[in-house]
């Protein structure tokens, strides 16, 4: 599963997660921390949303080592 960090405010921390694949798009899921509170909700976004989120910097993808380190943070 790939996980992509969110360009967001400062002092907020927001990640997307894939979670499954389909020939429309990707299930996916995003999770923000903001003080202290942690929120999760899952969506549908289109291959062509996510190539644009990519290609414009506003997700980042993660690698595998640094995905780990958020996770336990």
């Amino acid at each position: 599963m790939k996980r992509y960090r969110i360009r967001s405010a400062e002092g907020t921390q927001a990640y997307l997660e894939l979670m499954e694949e389909s020939p429309a798009g990707y299930d996916v899921r995003i999770i923000r921390y903001y003080d202290g509170y942690q929120t999760t909700d899952t969506e549908h976004m289109t291959r062509e949303l996510l190539e644009t989120c990519v290609r414009t910097g506003y997700i980042e993808e993660m690698i595998p080592e640094e995905s780990v380190v958020e996770a336990a943070s």
